[in-house]
Protein backbone atom coordinates (compact mmCIF):
# COMPACT_ATOMS: atom_id res chain seq x y z
CA UNK A 1 0.00 0.00 0.00
CA UNK A 2 1.33 3.45 -0.90
CA UNK A 3 1.56 6.37 1.46
CA UNK A 4 -0.65 9.43 0.90
CA UNK A 5 2.32 11.53 -0.19
CA UNK A 6 3.21 9.08 -2.96
CA UNK A 7 -0.40 9.08 -4.17
CA UNK A 8 -0.39 12.89 -4.24
CA UNK A 9 2.84 12.99 -6.24
CA UNK A 10 2.65 10.37 -9.02
CA UNK A 11 5.21 12.18 -11.19
CA UNK A 12 7.84 12.63 -8.44
CA UNK A 13 10.01 9.67 -9.50
CA UNK A 14 10.06 10.83 -13.12
CA UNK A 15 11.10 14.35 -12.14
CA UNK A 16 13.81 12.96 -9.87
CA UNK A 17 15.19 11.00 -12.82
CA UNK A 18 15.13 14.13 -15.00
CA UNK A 19 16.85 16.14 -12.25
CA UNK A 20 19.56 13.45 -12.05
CA UNK A 21 20.28 13.66 -15.80
CA UNK A 22 20.19 17.45 -15.69
CA UNK A 23 22.73 17.60 -12.84
CA UNK A 24 24.91 15.03 -14.57
CA UNK A 25 24.81 17.06 -17.80
CA UNK A 26 25.91 20.28 -16.14
CA UNK A 27 28.51 18.55 -13.99
CA UNK A 28 30.13 16.91 -17.01
CA UNK A 29 29.93 20.19 -18.96
CA UNK A 30 31.55 22.32 -16.25
CA UNK A 31 34.17 19.77 -15.16
CA UNK A 32 35.52 19.00 -18.65
CA UNK A 33 38.37 21.54 -18.89
CA UNK A 34 39.43 21.44 -15.22
CA UNK A 35 39.48 17.63 -15.21
CA UNK A 36 41.62 17.43 -18.35
CA UNK A 37 43.96 20.12 -16.98
CA UNK A 38 44.29 18.14 -13.76
CA UNK A 39 44.98 14.96 -15.73
CA UNK A 40 47.62 16.75 -17.80
CA UNK A 41 49.27 18.07 -14.65
CA UNK A 42 49.17 14.64 -12.98
CA UNK A 43 50.76 12.90 -15.97
CA UNK A 44 53.55 15.45 -16.30
CA UNK A 45 56.08 15.21 -19.12
CA UNK A 46 55.42 11.59 -20.04
CA UNK A 47 55.91 10.72 -23.74
CA UNK A 48 52.48 9.06 -24.01
CA UNK A 49 50.59 11.74 -22.03
CA UNK A 50 49.11 13.20 -25.23
CA UNK A 51 47.49 9.88 -26.09
CA UNK A 52 46.10 9.46 -22.58
CA UNK A 53 44.67 12.98 -22.57
CA UNK A 54 43.17 12.43 -26.03
CA UNK A 55 41.55 9.17 -24.87
CA UNK A 56 40.22 10.86 -21.73
CA UNK A 57 38.85 13.78 -23.77
CA UNK A 58 37.19 11.38 -26.22
CA UNK A 59 35.61 9.37 -23.39
CA UNK A 60 34.42 12.60 -21.75
CA UNK A 61 32.84 13.81 -25.00
CA UNK A 62 31.05 10.50 -25.49
CA UNK A 63 29.75 10.67 -21.92
CA UNK A 64 28.61 14.26 -22.52
CA UNK A 65 26.77 13.22 -25.69
CA UNK A 66 25.03 10.27 -24.00
CA UNK A 67 24.00 12.32 -20.96
CA UNK A 68 22.85 15.19 -23.19
CA UNK A 69 20.78 12.77 -25.25
CA UNK A 70 19.11 11.37 -22.13
CA UNK A 71 18.41 14.85 -20.76
CA UNK A 72 17.19 16.29 -24.07
CA UNK A 73 14.90 13.36 -24.89
CA UNK A 74 13.08 13.36 -21.58
CA UNK A 75 9.58 11.85 -21.88
CA UNK A 76 6.67 13.75 -20.35
CA UNK A 77 5.24 11.88 -17.34
CA UNK A 78 1.66 12.60 -18.45
CA UNK A 79 1.57 12.03 -22.22
CA UNK A 80 4.80 10.06 -22.75
CA UNK A 81 5.89 12.28 -25.66
CA UNK A 82 9.17 14.20 -25.76
CA UNK A 83 8.88 17.05 -23.26
CA UNK A 84 11.22 19.50 -25.03
CA UNK A 85 10.58 18.56 -28.68
CA UNK A 86 7.64 18.43 -31.02
CA UNK A 87 7.29 17.87 -34.74
CA UNK A 88 5.84 20.76 -36.70
CA UNK A 89 3.87 18.98 -39.44
CA UNK A 90 2.86 22.07 -41.41
CA UNK A 91 3.65 21.39 -45.10
CA UNK A 92 5.90 24.44 -45.48
CA UNK A 93 7.75 23.70 -42.24
CA UNK A 94 7.92 19.91 -41.60
CA UNK A 95 10.63 20.13 -38.97
CA UNK A 96 11.31 19.42 -35.32
CA UNK A 97 10.83 22.28 -32.89
CA UNK A 98 13.09 22.11 -29.85
CA UNK A 99 13.06 24.27 -26.74
CA UNK A 100 15.48 23.04 -24.05
CA UNK A 101 14.15 25.71 -21.66
CA UNK A 102 10.46 24.84 -22.07
CA UNK A 103 8.45 25.34 -18.90
CA UNK A 104 5.61 23.13 -20.20
CA UNK A 105 5.43 19.95 -22.22
CA UNK A 106 5.38 20.86 -25.89
CA UNK A 107 2.64 18.26 -26.48
CA UNK A 108 0.19 18.25 -23.57
CA UNK A 109 1.17 21.42 -21.68
CA UNK A 110 2.04 19.75 -18.36
CA UNK A 111 4.01 22.30 -16.31
CA UNK A 112 7.60 21.37 -15.59
CA UNK A 113 8.07 19.94 -12.08
CA UNK A 114 4.30 19.39 -11.65
CA UNK A 115 3.89 16.73 -8.92
CA UNK A 116 0.58 15.53 -10.41
CA UNK A 117 -1.77 16.22 -13.28
CA UNK A 118 -3.22 19.73 -12.70
CA UNK A 119 -6.40 18.79 -14.60
CA UNK A 120 -7.14 15.83 -12.31
CA UNK A 121 -8.66 17.90 -9.52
Amino acid sequence: MTSPTEADRPYAAVWRRYRYWSWAFWLVFVAYVPALALLHRALGPMPESGSVIFAAALAWMIAFAVIGYRKGNFACPRCGELFFRTFDARPWRADWRHNPFARRCMHCGLPKWAPRDPDAR
